[in-house]
């Protein structure tokens, strides 16, 4: 009898070692986040974008549209909110931003919407939108808007965002998907302008919404901005993709730029990446399956390009990573394709410190207590939720 159980004792060690070496989180906090009576959150572009204060005060943009009765013609109304929650989860307000861009059947055609909470205890977000789908004339086809939202809901400044070459095409749009506070009350947002393919490109506003300086519209066909990172003394590091025109050849390269824009420096690398992170010293990235013959791994660059060690990952697509502390979160999945999909806590040795069950989200933060939270959408889109994971 006891040779039996100590083969069954043995038995559930193996079968429940992986288990244990990636425990569940615990959630400490959880807010369903309701669209507008008859509305429902909109399928085309984000959905919703998540930003935490200093205070730990959670600011959420979402998208939703009510549709048309035979969801063809344009939506009846479309809306852009940005709700507040504190750290408890009490809601400080819930405001609808005034935004002029044009109604297609999905609602605001928003090819980018990001949002920043800021020093002052304001948050700052930035709408593009390409309305190519909507057949308007071609002078409405790219809205583009900078808006400031007070700490009790209201609306300080809308202020449109001119494009970012005086002669870009009337079918020229913003696609970003970085958006930093500045220690001034200001933003710094990051990615792409073009009609397709898009010039990486990154830019700095003041609490106005007037840009003070930009960089990176090159003479060849740049791809994108793949992290965005500010360091305390101000300066910004950043991780671009260039596609040189005449040969149609890729190059990554780490960019470093001084607070005003200044550019102070570029090094190319070898490797490539889905997502990027700048931890204490160095750059990670998550190199996924489609990009490697062999199988995932986390690289370690620094930022003259060198590489400074790889370790294997579990997941074979990493769409979003971000800093936590010496270590990362991440939001993954097991293929490329998609589902299941995680939020991770990890360690840069490729260690998954904890993952939670499968779910669907697009966005992560870290919270100044040091736990993650997560924007999760139902797999019909429909609804969505705020979640909050601790530690086990």
């Amino acid at each position: 009898m006891i040779c039996l159980m100590r083969r069954l004792a043995l038995f559930l060690a193996l079968i429940c070692g992986p288990a244990l070496a990636q425990p569940q989180p615990r959630i400490t906090l959880d807010i369903t986040l309701p669209p507008p009576p008859a509305h429902q959150l909109s399928g085309f572009g984000p959905p919703g974008r998540l930003a935490v204060g200093s205070d730990g005060t959670f600011h959420v943009a979402m998208s939703s549209f009510q549709p048309s009765p035979d969801g063809i013609l344009p939506a009846r109304s479309a809306r852009i909110e940005l709700l507040a929650y504190t750290r408890d989860g009490a809601q400080k307000f819930r405001t609808m931003l005034p935004v002029q861009a044009g109604i297609g059947p999905s609602g605001f055609n928003a090819s980018s919407l990001g949002v920043a909470a800021l020093p002052s205890g304001e948050a700052a977000v930035f709408l593009s939108s390409s309305n190519e789908l909507m057949g308007l004339p071609q002078r409405e086809r790219s809205v583009t808007s900078f808006y400031r939202v007070g700490a009790t809901g209201k609306v300080l400044r809308a202020a449109p965002v001119p494009p970012a070459t005086p002669n870009a095409g009337a079918a020229a749009y913003y696609q970003t998907k970085f958006y930093l506070a500045t220690a001034d009350n200001g933003l710094l947002v990051g990615g792409g302008f073009g009609p397709n393919p898009f010039n990486w490109w990154i830019g700095r506003f003041d609490a106005d919404g007037r840009r003070t300086w930009q960089v990176g519209l090159g003479p060849g066909y740049p791809e994108d901005v793949y992290g965005l990172a500010q360091r305390p003394d101000g300066s910004i590091s950043a991780v671009v993709q260039e596609i040189q025109a005449a040969f149609g050849l890729s190059q990554w390269y780490v960019v470093r730029l001084a607070a005003d824009g200044t550019p102070l420096g570029r090094a190319p690398f070898g490797t490539l990446g889905t997502s990027f992170s700048l931890l204490p010293g160095y750059w990670l990235s998550a190199i996924s399956l489609y990009e490697t013959a062999g199988s995932p791994e986390l690289v370690r660059l620094d930022e003259s390009g060198k590489m400074l060690g790889r370790v294997p990952w579990s997941y074979g697509q990493t769409y979003s990573m971000i800093a936590d502390g010496d270590d990362v979160a991440a939001i993954v999945c097991d293929t490329t394709s998609g589902s299941p999909c995680y939020v991770v806590r990890a360690g840069v040795d490729g260690r998954v410190k904890w993952r939670t069950p499968p779910l669907n989200a697009n966005d992560i933060v870290r919270t100044p207590d040091g736990q993650i939270a997560a924007l999760v959408w139902s797999d019909d889109g429909l609804t969505a939720r705020l979640v909050r994971y601790a530690d086990p």
